[in-house]
């Protein structure tokens, strides 16, 4: 599906972008980097079953339908964090030591996300 590849390459630059950010010391945006990264890996999972997912609640909601389905708990785990990560943004206070530390946690959750895509999805 069209849409998949195009939420995946997003996801993608996104996570691209928070590494570099963090390279400058920008927390702030890397922790925004960080939970685009991840919302956009879950739109592309969610795409290729033909699921919209439109704002915050429902990705939330699809993250959790997804851990219980796939009986992954770090996939809702992780969304949290990362979602905590989002609220950096326009909160801050958020250490970049913490922001680097959650972005190994991002990288591995999107890694499974992406896997969970048909090969001829990608």
């Amino acid at each position: 599906m069209e849409q998949s590849r195009k939420y995946k390459a997003q996801s993608i630059h996104y996570i691209e972008n928070a590494i570099n950010c963090v390279g400058t010391g920008d927390s702030q945006k890397a922790s925004e980097f960080l939970w685009g990264s991840v919302a956009e890996a879950l739109k592309a999972v969610a795409a290729v079953k033909g699921i919209e997912l439109r704002g915050h609640k429902f990705i939330r909601d699809y993250a959790r339908e997804l851990a219980k389905d796939r009986k992954d708990a770090t996939i809702f785990d992780v969304f949290i964090k990362a979602e905590s990560l989002h609220r950096n943004f326009y909160e801050l206070g958020t250490e970049l030591e913490e922001v680097y530390i959650l972005s190994g946690e991002v990288r591995v959750l999107v890694d499974k996300l992406f896997r969970l895509i048909p090969e001829e999805e990608n």
